[in-house]
């Protein structure tokens, strides 16, 4: 018989809150997806990709995975067996973690380099679209990683799945990506380092470009990126493990 040993797991203000946390997200990416209004930018954006151009970002797929994990938490507290085949698995709620957090240390990194579109709040639109980045970036990644130091039972992750796991995705996202900005017109990147011409520039100025040398840089950044992921689970895999030991020690007293 399962067991569990998180209060949160029965803890129905937990689940309203982490409902709300996932019903607020969703809204706002079917919100952006049909209240859209393209803005010409030179830098951010030189052309016109459409509104559905958004679920291209890792940000936003990795917001809608965490906000589908919530939303399973959530009724799995409020008593849907079913839903804990999710909720209750910590290999997948170490996966969406790492997603998250990835996606907004990246974005809060890229800030002061000017690798991030800057907040503007002149208009509707513009509050609406700062007020989504800020759910999505500043707001989410923290909730995902409170969530994941109240374990919902007493299962351990694998440590060698879940590391073999982690960069799968990604992985995949990013060779996507880089096709896609090669093959298809119009070039379309959705962020810069999978541009090659970009890479070049940052490191090589105003030489002419060499797509070999670039495409080389931009595989030894995808294996770094790699690492990233792999450092991060690695280091979320320690801590709710060890959370899940203080777990059924605190049950057996």
């Amino acid at each position: 018989m399962k067991k569990d040993y998180s209060s949160i797991s029965k803890n129905t203000a937990g689940g309203l809150v982490l409902m709300l946390l996932s019903l607020i997200g969703i809204c706002f990416i079917i919100t952006r997806l049909f209240y859209y209004v393209y803005e010409y930018d030179a830098q951010y954006s030189p052309i016109d990709y459409g509104q559905f151009n958004i679920l291209s970002y890792f940000t936003i797929q990795s917001n809608f995975f965490i906000y589908l994990y919530f939303f399973f938490a959530a009724i799995s507290i409020f008593g849907v067996k079913k839903a804990e085949k999710i909720a209750f698995n910590p290999t997948i709620a170490v996966l969406v973690t790492v997603y998250v957090l990835i996606a907004g240390i990246t974005y809060c990194a890229g800030i002061p380099m000017g690798m991030t579109p800057p907040f503007k709040w002149d208009s509707a639109y513009h509050i609406f679209s700062a007020v989504n980045q800020i759910y999505y970036h500043m707001l989410i990644p923290p909730a995902a990683f409170v969530l994941l130091l109240f374990p919902f039972t007493d299962k351990k992750v694998s440590v060698k799945q879940c590391l073999t796991l982690s960069g799968i995705y990604p992985f995949v996202y990013s060779v996507f990506s880089l096709v896609r900005g090669a093959v298809f017109k119009p070039t379309y990147y959705p962020y810069p380092f999978y541009n090659p011409e970009f890479i070049w520039k940052l490191f090589f100025k105003d030489k002419p470009v060499n797509l070999f040398a670039s495409y080389l840089i931009i595989a030894v950044l995808l294996a770094a990126g790699i690492s990233l992921f792999a450092a991060i689970t690695a280091l979320l895999l320690v801590i709710y493990n060890k959370r899940a030991d203080q777990a059924i020690k605190t049950a057996a007293l």
